[in-house]
């Protein structure tokens, strides 16, 4: 019977914590790095999931939160200091590059951690949260993505209308409880380093190894079609 990953054109993976390691994710390492108010934090998240704000308003509540914390670019840099790819990371996604998948970035992440790791963007699409920074590297406002949480499945189904694929032909890398809904939708999930017992409810493959490497084989290269 044939890999399921033979049947994929597009392989599509979250960031934080998946190909980024000690970070599950990055807003909360910032925040925690400049000391932003913990009850503001919490007061934020909890209007956003209970419908009294927008994804935009949160997004430009966090940036608030850090600017009055003294976050900026060079500050962020030092914040990704004790952060890597996490194992076997930049090594997969070339080897998938080479055996002729399309590769995707569906994250709430921030784009400046995709741009800080993985500077030779080994990415064909990036949908992520973007912030901008003035000539001084402050934080002059940014743009929130669309596609997080329960919006990461409408990413995906965008992904593939842009590569002309269904979604079935598209595979998810994830970790964590907000990739639900995109691995709900994926015609292949894949679940690694894996933190909410939920993700294993619902993934074709859960890989335990350490070394995100152990992807490749169930990614033998596209079928012919």
């Amino acid at each position: 019977m044939a890999l399921k990953g033979e049947n994929i054109r597009l392989v599509c993976f979250d960031l934080d914590g998946t190909l980024i390691d000690k970070t599950v994710f990055i807003w909360s390492t910032l925040h925690e790095h400049f000391g932003s108010d913990p009850q503001k934090r919490k007061q934020a998240a909890a209007d956003f999931h209970s419908g009294h704000i927008s994804y935009s308003d949160w997004f430009d509540c966090d940036l608030d939160l850090l600017k009055q914390g003294g976050a900026d670019r060079n500050g962020m840099f030092r914040a990704f200091s004790k952060l890597k790819p996490t194992p076997g990371a930049k090594e997969c996604l070339n080897t998938l590059k080479d055996r002729g998948y399309k590769l995707g970035l569906i994250s709430g992440s921030i784009g400046l951690v995709l741009d800080h790791f993985f500077p030779e963007q080994p990415f064909d699409h990036v949908l992520i949260n973007r912030i901008r920074f003035d000539e001084e590297g402050r934080i002059a406002g940014g743009t929130p993505t669309p596609y997080d949480l329960e919006g990461k499945a409408a990413g995906l189904l965008e992904l593939a209308r842009r590569e002309d694929l269904t979604a079935k032909q598209c595979a998810f890398v994830g970790d964590n409880f907000n990739d639900l809904s995109v691995m709900r939708a994926a015609g292949f999930s894949v679940g690694v380093f894996v933190k909410d017992p939920r993700v294993i409810e619902v993934i074709d493959v859960h890989l335990e190894e350490d070394d995100l490497r152990a992807l490749l084989p169930h990614f033998p290269g596209p079928k012919e079609p």
